[in-house]
């Protein structure tokens, strides 16, 4: 009887043990980091003092956005036309007209009516039209698609494929606007893999380090499109070793195995940490400039603070300054948690 006793009071303790240590993970540390005073002693912005995105507003941006709500298509085709033959950055200007024109093209019609052989509208129109498909299916599995939605979404991407070759027709050879527009048609057409490979390479000779279009092609090699999570690693691998050093096509990696794993965040394996040091050693290597580094340094927070590598997520943080990166852009009350965890398990 006495044994008994004494197994059911270890079994209630580690029970209530466990049950603290639960509580403890699901309690709010986002305050620790409110105090300007605190935050400082890590070398952190507090948290009133962060902003989504890049630190600086782009007030020609700004102003070429107000204007297509009011009908207005120049100020948006001259803000992309400024970019020259910066071909990323034209493509990157592009994409910010992408959400105003899939919800109302009027003035991206009316742009069009004026000016046909506009290589830039012609792209837009593409890109607009694949994203207004996927936003009548949605992201779910197959399964969760209606047929209403399905229909919707196939008229879309036909429209999107007619429309597609007249922009490649009417860009500059050097451009990769219409084949970035073509991307994430490749998905919801089914390309082949061999038609897709075809295509990729079209891709990567005008753009050779684009992170959205390799995340892109990452999409159609896992294993819920048209690939494996084999398939998708291989593509992944490759990409990063062909990459120079700070090109940040590293954080793929990351990515990838997320898209194989939800919670491959949480892990703590040898691969897992050896994908994490290329990262950082691809971030050490980058441009300070390099526009994807704070999305690269967001995208690597969360492993580090998987691996209990707080210190070096502090760094990242405090490289960051105000900024909530790409990855959080969405859910910036996670950014915040996270590093004020990284903080309370720095103070322990």
């Amino acid at each position: 009887m006495l044994f008994l006793t004494i197994a059911v009071c270890a079994l209630l303790f580690t029970l209530f043990k466990s049950l603290k240590a639960k509580r403890a993970a699901n309690v709010s540390h986002a305050e620790v980091l409110s105090d300007p005073a605190r935050a400082s002693q890590f070398g952190l912005v507090p948290n009133q003092g962060l902003v989504l995105g890049r630190t600086t507003v782009d007030d020609d941006a700004r102003i070429a956005l107000s204007a297509v709500r009011d009908g207005s298509w120049r100020e948006a085709a001259a803000y992309i036309d400024a970019a020259g033959t910066d071909w990323d950055e034209r493509w990157s200007r592009t994409e910010l007209f992408v959400g105003p024109a899939s919800r109302d093209d009027s003035w991206l019609n009316a742009w069009r009516m004026e000016q046909p052989d506009n290589s830039d509208a012609a792209a837009l129109h593409v890109d607009a039209l694949v994203h207004a498909g996927w936003a009548i299916r949605g992201s779910g599995y197959a399964n969760s698609v209606t047929d209403e939605m399905r229909d919707g979404f196939v008229r879309k991407l036909e429209q999107a494929t007619e429309a597609a070759a007249e922009a490649v027709r009417l860009a500059p050879a050097a451009d990769p606007s219409p084949y970035l527009a073509q991307l994430a048609l490749a998905r919801g057409n089914n390309w082949s893999n061999d038609q897709f490979r075809e295509f990729w390479a079209e891709v990567v000779k005008r753009t050779p380090l684009n992170r959205d279009a390799h995340w892109q092609a990452m999409q159609y090699w896992c294993r819920k499109w048209h690939g494996s999570d084999d398939l998708m690693h291989a593509f992944v691998d490759g990409a990063i070793a062909a990459a120079p050093a700070g090109s940040l096509l590293s954080t793929l990696k990351l990515d990838a195995h997320s898209e194989q794993d939800g919670k491959a965040e949480t892990r703590n394996t040898a691969e897992l940490r050896a994908a994490v040091d290329t990262v950082l050693a691809d971030i050490a290597a980058a441009r300070p400039d390099h526009p994807e580094l704070p999305g690269a340094r967001g995208r690597v927070v969360g492993f580090l603070a998987g691996q209990g590598r707080h210190a070096e997520a502090l760094a990242q943080f405090q490289a960051l300054g105000p900024v909530i990166p790409a990855p959080f852009l969405g859910e910036p009350d996670e950014f915040v948690e996270l590093r004020a965890r990284t903080v309370v398990a720095l103070s322990r």
